[in-house]
């Protein structure tokens, strides 16, 4: 086994990646101020998405590119080769699918499940014009419209309003912070009061 200090690689990298613990990695190497990650699944059965049904019978391979969260200031990009199987199940509309690997891939998407939930943090906490500028330095660069996707994209928050906060015209989602609720939009004052 390879060792680097006395520790071995393939347990640095799972510290460093551990989303990339369930895939076998060829090679790594560097273009400008890209890394690139050569890598390939060891997957000998896979379940439908649709039926649930495993089958072990390949039907091809092909490679995913995903970009990743940076790493040393890099931007970092994994060539992932990934099978596609046949659907044992005949009752089953899908006749192929591909494997996804848990943590890394979900289905036609380009980038790492890690790198789209910082991308999503950085879309809240900032939004679009802000986030793509800390992107470009983050070396995962991406548009505001992205962004903005992104925050589209997410799953709405469960508002709880209880009768005393309904009274005050206040809303409390679960982390806590306050919203007011104007349904006219408008907060007219008076002496530093709400007016009613």
């Amino acid at each position: 086994m390879a060792t680097i200090c006395g520790v071995l690689i393939s347990e640095m990298v799972g510290a460093l990646f551990p989303h990339l613990a369930r895939v076998c990695i060829d090679q790594v190497l560097r273009a400008g101020r890209t890394v690139r990650i050569r890598a390939r699944t060891g997957t000998v059965e896979a379940a439908c998405p649709d039926c649930g049904v495993r089958s072990r019978r390949r039907h091809s391979h092909y490679e995913r590119r995903l970009s990743d969260t940076a790493v040393g200031g890099q931007e970092l990009l994994i060539h992932l080769r990934v099978h596609r199987f046949f659907c044992r199940n005949t009752a089953c509309a899908r006749a192929t699918f591909a494997e996804q690997i848990p943590g890394l891939t979900v289905r036609y998407g380009r980038r790492s499940i890690p790198a789209g939930k910082v991308l999503a943090a950085i879309a809240l906490a900032l939004g679009g014009r802000a986030g793509a500028r800390l992107t470009q330095r983050l070396a995962t660069s991406v548009s505001r419209t992205t962004l903005i996707r992104l925050i589209r994209g997410l799953p709405e928050p469960p508002l709880s309003a209880g009768p005393a906060s309904a009274r005050r015209g206040r809303l409390r989602l679960p982390a806590g912070p306050l919203l007011r609720h104007h349904p006219d939009r408008h907060l007219h004052q008076q002496g530093g009061r709400r007016a009613t």
